[in-house]
């Protein structure tokens, strides 16, 4: 599987503040494509890139207290949301740090309770996903050899004893 490296220095997600809830969680891919309409035939398209952008809709709920921390926190740490930060999200090889940046600002709204719902939208640079043979192989053999690979990997590099044969 594919890993994302993080870029060293980056401010990170507080571990004081819950993730995002599942409720009004989703990811959408943005397009790298650009598309050149041709005056016979079919048009042509490329990409601009190979990364991949996703745009992700996150809520919270915040207790009064650790709103006052999400908002400092946004305000002072990330320079009103325009800095990159690392925050656990989740995709499809489950919760795993990514690099994430607010789109704009926030919105909120005063729940019974003293509790905050907050909504975002945030960008994130990658999501880690399988490399091009682990995709092959899921495809052969369907997605419960994701897991399998998992525990092989686990297995092998943690459990089995070092030897010394070379």
């Amino acid at each position: 599987m594919s890993d994302v490296t993080l870029p060293a220095g980056i401010p990170v997600w507080p571990d004081t503040l819950p993730l995002p809830r599942i409720e009004g969680y989703g990811l959408a891919p943005q397009s790298n494509a650009v598309r050149t309409d041709i005056d016979a035939g079919a048009a042509r398209m490329r990409l601009r890139s190979t990364s991949t952008v996703y745009r992700v809709r996150a809520e919270w709920r915040f207790s009064q207290e650790a709103f006052a921390v999400f908002d400092a926190w946004w305000m002072h740490v990330l320079n009103q949301g325009v800095l990159w930060f690392a925050m656990p999200l989740a995709g499809g090889l489950g919760v795993q740090a990514v690099q994430s940046r607010f789109i704009a600002p926030w919105d909120t709204e005063l729940l019974p309770g003293n509790r905050w719902q907050v909504k975002a939208q945030l960008e994130v640079q990658e999501f880690p996903r399988l490399t091009a043979d682990e995709t092959q192989v899921a495809a052969v053999l369907g997605p419960d050899a994701i897991a399998l690979g998992q525990r092989l990997h686990t297995w092998l590099n943690q459990s089995m004893p070092a030897a010394d044969y070379w």
